[in-house]
């Protein structure tokens, strides 16, 4: 089992004191306790932190399985705007160009986002219905609240029963199930689909409030997420077929535009 390491160390303490010090130090803590395998330091990037590859290659000093996700709000000061998107899809491109120089160095990194296999992958099933939230898996709270995922709990709507009741929502559990790819008139033209399976069901609901929209500027960034990592990964394969192991020539045909 993965577990996710939240990098929040930019929360101060109450004191106004800085907390990186002692965030990390738990991570590190954390992560040998795995013996340095099967988990994710996942940070989150904002309107306030928007050049999030530097944040990225600051993490891999602390672990090297890294996942890096945008925050999704509304009515906040740090919710992404539409200004942001083009420096974001510049920071992915940045990202990848590092990811790939890591490798030819010899210090690699695992990015969640840049793991996609070409050649295999996900049954067709998962493909279609996603991550499996409230049909497959749920949520339990505390005090015993049933809900299709974490992030749906507190939206009382989506409350299916408690551990004392069972499920009460049956109904519910069948609309998670059948709300794949195919029902989503917008996944249904988009390339991606069968790689992020329909998006987060949480985030159209709170974006949207309907499941069946998926919530567009994530996909965008999706689909930026998924051009780089089909390019990287049929750039190591043909470096592998090749029989070599020094990634510059892979870099020198990285052909996007990166800013230095």
């Amino acid at each position: 089992m993965e577990v996710s390491l939240l990098m929040t160390i930019c929360v101060p303490f109450p004191n106004k004191a800085g907390s990186y010090d002692a965030a990390v130090a738990g991570f590190k803590k954390v992560i040998a306790s795995r013996h340095n395998k099967n988990y994710y330091l996942r940070g989150t990037y904002t309107h306030y932190n928007v050049h999030f590859a530097e944040d990225t290659m600051r993490m891999t000093d602390v672990g090297t399985e890294i996942s890096m996700e945008p925050v999704v709000g509304i009515d906040e000061p740090y919710v992404l705007t539409e200004e942001d998107l083009p420096i974001l899809m510049k920071e992915y491109d940045k990202l990848a160009h590092l990811y790939l120089e890591a490798r030819r160095t010899g210090k690699p990194f695992d990015f969640f986002h840049f793991n996609v296999a070409l050649d295999n992958g996900p049954c067709v099933a998962k493909r279609l219905a996603g991550c499996g939230a409230g049909h497959e898996y749920f949520a339990i709270t505390p005090e015993g609240d049933i809900y299709p995922c974490h992030q749906f709990v507190g939206r009382e709507q989506y409350k299916m029963g408690t551990l004392d009741t069972g499920i009460v929502k049956p109904d519910m559990v069948q609309y998670f199930r059948q709300m794949h790819v195919m029902k989503k008139p917008a996944c249904r033209e988009c390339w991606a689909r069968f790689f992020c399976s329909g998006g987060c069901h949480a985030n159209a609901d709170l974006i949207n409030g309907d499941i069946a929209k998926p919530y567009e500027y994530g996909c965008k960034l999706q689909r930026k997420r998924l051009e780089c990592a089909i390019i990287i990964q049929a750039l190591l394969t043909e470096q592998v077929e090749e029989g070599g192991e020094d990634l510059r020539p892979a870099i020198d045909n990285f052909k996007f535009q990166v800013e230095k």
